[in-house]
C-alpha cells in the first residue's frame, strides 16, 4: 500500500519524503543515460582514475568550440552536437556502481541548486541534461594551490549486475547514431587474458555494435531500422586504451579475435573478425600521470599532479584518428595528448619513460622507503633542484643528497646509453632524453604532491630488470661504463627483498617482513619489546593489498614472485628471492652473496641481465662477473647496517663500478 501514499493529500510530508528515500534504495537506478541519446560519440569502459583525468577531459576539450561557462563542450546551443568534432563520452564502470551513484548523487545536487536560483530550467522545470552528469577532478599545483576542475560527461552506467548492462547493451547501443572512439581503462589485471570480465564485456559491446551498424546513410544491414556509423577519417571507430601496459593496442586486437574465433557464427552477415578488422583500430598507447584520490573520496575524486607534457602518447600509424583529436604537428590538444604518426616514436617515448621516467623512480623508491621517508613529496628541496651532479656542494640535506644520486644515475648512465642506441625503430635524440629528464624531474621534486614510496616499491625484482635492465645492457655491450651509482640502485632493491629473518616457504601467504635502515635485524619481530628496541608499538600502516609498515618499530611488508636457482644450493630447485637472502643468519662478506646476487640479475622476471652471461664476446661475460661482484660489495654493507644515506655520500656515484672492487685495475 505505499505506492498509494500519494492519493492521500494530508498525509504528513514526512512520509512521502522516508518513502522517496525507501523507493531509491530499493529500486536502484541502473543507468544514467539522457533522453536524447544520438548526442553520445563516445564510450570509456571502465571508470579508472586516470581516465577520468586524462582520456575524458581531452575528449570533451576535443569538441569545446564554445564554452558556456559550465565546463560544458557545446556549439553555442547547448546540446554538445554540431561541428562533429564532438565525443560526448559516457562512462561505463565494469564492476559495482559507485560512480553510477556518485553521478547520479551530484545531478540531485546540481538540480536543487538550479532549480533554487530558477536557472537552466526546461519547460517541465528540469535541469537541461548538460548540467546532470558530471565529477571532480583535483589538480595540485606546483605552488600548493589544488584547482577542482569540474569535468562534464554525458552518462553513466555499470557492466556490475545483469541488469545495468541490459541498460547499455538494450537501451544505450541501439540509439547511437554516430560513434568515434571507445576508450579502456580496465587496469592491468583486466588486460591479464581475453577472458576476463573487463575483455568479454568490451567484446560484447563491440559484437553488439556490429548488430547495428549501419550502411549508407546509417541504414542497417538487416533492413530493420537506423544504426550507428562512423564519421572517422576511415571509417573505424577508434579503441583507445588508457592502462599502463606496454603494446596495449595490440594486445587488446588480439584479445578481440581470439575471442572471435570462440563465437563463431555462421549466419552473421559480417563476421566478427571482418568487423574487427575492418570496422575498429586499436591504438597503442602510453600513459603517465601521476594520479591518486582525494583523501576521503573512496577514489571517486582523481587528486593529480599538473598534467605532463606526455600524460597520453596515442599511435596513429593510419590516420584513423577524429582529426580533432589530432591539432597540429603532433602536439595533441595541449592537455598532455600527443599523437604519433611514425613507425618508432611512440616505441621510443615507451623506452624513455621506463628509462628516465619508470627507472629514476624504482631506484629512489627503495632508498626512500628503507629510511622512512613515506612520500616522494621528500625530495622537494630548493637547494636541490637543477645543476650539474658532478658539481654537488655538498648539502647534507636529505634531498639534496638523493637527488644528486638520481641526477647522476641519469647523466652517466641513462643518458649515455641513450647515445649509443642503434635501434632504427627507436628514434630518440639526446636532446629527447634530457628534456624528458627535465620534465620529469620537475614532477619529482613537486613540494605539495607525492607519491608512497612503498607503493611504488612493489614487483620491485622485476622493475629492477625492466626499467634498469636495458640500459646496462646497453652500457656494456657499447664498452660504457657502469656506474657505482647504477651498482647502488640494484643493491637498494635487493636490501629491501631481503627479510629480518630466514624463512621458509614463501613467507606467510607470500608476505614476508623487512628491516628499516638503521634498525636492528631483531627489532622486527612481533615480541622484540626492550630497550634497544623500544616499547612503542607505533602506528601499523597499511600500504597495499595486505601490505603494512609500522616505521616506529621499524618494520615493512613485502611480496616477491620471483623463483632463483642458485647451483651451489640446488642445481634444479628454484627458491623464492626473499629465502635465499634471508638465510644467512649473520653478516658475511660480500662474496657469500654473490651466488644469489647472479641468480637475481640473470632471471627474466628479475634482473634480466641474461643476454649479457650468453653474449660470445668473453668481455661481456667478465664484465657482468665484475658487476655480480660490485653489487654484492654494497649490498653486504647495507645489509651489516652502514646507513644508505651514508653510503650515497661515500660512493663516487659517477665513476665506474670498478672502484669499489679489490684488486680490479681501473683508472
Amino acid at each position: 500500500q505505499l505506492t498509494t501514499l500519494e492519493l492521500h493529500s494530508n498525509f504528513p510530508r514526512y512520509y512521502f519524503e522516508l518513502y522517496s528515500a525507501f523507493s531509491c534504495m530499493t529500486m536502484p537506478i541502473n543507468a544514467l543515460f539522457p533522453d536524447d541519446k544520438s548526442q553520445i560519440h563516445s564510450l570509456c569502459l571502465g571508470s579508472g582514475r586516470f581516465l577520468r583525468s586524462v582520456l575524458v577531459p581531452a575528449l570533451i576539450a576535443a569538441g569545446a568550440t564554445i564554452n558556456d561557462g559550465n565546463g560544458l563542450a557545446n556549439n553555442g546551443n547547448g546540446n554538445g552536437n554540431g561541428n562533429g568534432n564532438n565525443f560526448n563520452p559516457v562512462i561505463l564502470q565494469t564492476r559495482g556502481r559507485t560512480f553510477m551513484d556518485y553521478c547520479h548523487h551530484r545531478r540531485s545536487e546540481s538540480r536543487k541548486k538550479a532549480k533554487a536560483a530558477a536557472e537552466t530550467t526546461t519547460e517541465a522545470g528540469e535541469c537541461s541534461d548538460f548540467l546532470n552528469y558530471s565529477y571532480e577532478v583535483d589538480t595540485v599545483q606546483h605552488d600548493g594551490r589544488t584547482i577542482t576542475d569540474i569535468i562534464p560527461c554525458f552518462g553513466a552506467g555499470s557492466f556490475g549486475t545483469v541488469e545495468s548492462k541490459a541498460c547499455i547493451m538494450d537501451e544505450l547501443l541501439p540509439h547511437l547514431q554516430i560513434l568515434r572512439l571507445i576508450g579502456v581503462g580496465v587496469t592491468e589485471a583486466g588486460l591479464s587474458s581475453c577472458h576476463t570480465k573487463a575483455m568479454t564485456d568490451l567484446y560484447d559491446v563491440l559484437n553488439k555494435l556490429r548488430e547495428l551498424q549501419g550502411e549508407g546513410e546509417g541504414q542497417r544491414q538487416d533492413g530493420s531500422g537506423s544504426g550507428w556509423i562512423c564519421d572517422n577519417p576511415n571509417g573505424k571507430i577508434c579503441v583507445v586504451n588508457t592502462d599502463n601496459v606496454p603494446l596495449n593496442g595490440t594486445k587488446l586486437k588480439e584479445f578481440m579475435l581470439q575471442l572471435a574465433a570462440e563465437n563463431v557464427n555462421d549466419n552473421d552477415n559480417m563476421t566478427m573478425t571482418q568487423f574487427l578488422t575492418n570496422k575498429v583500430t586499436f591504438h597503442n598507447t602510453m600513459v603517465d600521470r601521476i594520479t591518486s584520490q582525494r583523501p576521503g573520496s573512496n577514489g571517486l575524486v582523481p587528486r593529480a599532479e599538473p598534467t605532463p607534457l606526455k600524460a597520453l602518447v596515442i599511435e596513429d600509424l593510419e590516420g584513423d584518428l577524429p582529426p580533432s583529436l589530432v591539432m597540429q604537428k603532433d602536439e595533441g590538444l595541449g592537455l598532455g595528448v600527443v599523437v604519433r604518426k611514425k613507425a618508432g616514436q611512440l616505441d621510443a617515448d615507451i623506452a624513455l619513460k621506463l628509462r628516465v621516467a619508470n627507472g629514476t623512480h624504482t631506484a629512489i623508491a627503495h632508498v626512500m622507503a628503507l629510511c622512512g621517508l613515506l612520500m616522494t613529496d621528500a625530495l622537494s628541496n630548493p637547494k636541490g633542484e637543477g645543476g650539474d651532479c658532478d658539481n654537488h656542494d655538498g648539502d647534507d640535506k636529505i634531498s639534496a643528497k638523493l637527488m644528486y644520486y638520481l641526477d647522476s644515475l641519469f647523466q652517466h648512465q641513462i643518458l649515455k646509453a641513450a647515445e649509443n642506441l642503434d635501434d632504427t625503430t627507436t628514434t630518440a635524440t639526446t636532446s629527447d632524453v634530457q628534456a624528458v629528464y627535465d620534465d620529469w624531474r620537475r614532477r619529482l621534486i613537486h613540494a605539495h604532491f607525492g607519491l608512497s614510496t612503498f607503493f611504488i616499491t612493489q614487483n620491485g625484482a622485476a622493475k629492477g630488470g625492466i626499467r634498469i635492465g636495458p640500459i646496462i645492457v646497453d652500457l656494456v655491450t657499447k664498452g660504457e661504463d657502469v656506474t657505482c651509482s647504477t651498482t647502488f640502485a640494484l643493491a637498494a632493491i635487493l636490501r629491501f627483498l631481503t627479510p629480518a629473518e630466514p624463512v621458509r616457504g614463501s613467507g606467510n601467504d607470500g608476505i614476508y617482513r623487512g628491516w628499516l635502515n638503521k634498525t636492528k635485524r631483531t627489532c622486527t619481530s612481533t615480541g622484540a619489546e626492550n630497550k634497544d628496541c623500544g616499547s612503542d608499538s607505533g602506528k601499523t600502516v597499511e600500504y597495499a593489498d595486505g601490505l603494512a609498515y609500522n616505521i616506529q618499530r621499524g618494520w615493512y611488508e613485502f611480496r616477491c614472485a620471483c623463483n632463483v636457482v642458485v647451483p651451489n644450493i640446488s642445481q634444479k630447485e628454484s627458491h623464492p628471492l626473499p629465502v635465499l637472502l634471508g638465510s644467512f643468519p649473520t653478516t658475511m662478506q660480500s662474496c657469500a652473496y654473490e651466488d644469489s646476487v647472479r641468480a637475481y640479475l640473470l632471471k627474466s622476471d628479475g634482473g634480466d641481465l641474461s643476454c649479457l652471461a650468453t653474449d660470445p664476446d668473453p668481455s661481456i661475460k667478465e664484465k657482468l662477473d665484475l658487476i655480480v661482484r660490485a653489487v654484492a660489495t654494497v649490498y653486504a654493507r647495507m645489509v651489516a647496517g652502514d646507513g644508505m644515506l651514508e653510503l650515497l655520500k661515500e660512493l663516487p656515484l659517477s665513476l665506474s663500478f670498478e672502484k669499489l672492487l679489490d684488486g680490479t685495475n681501473s683508472n
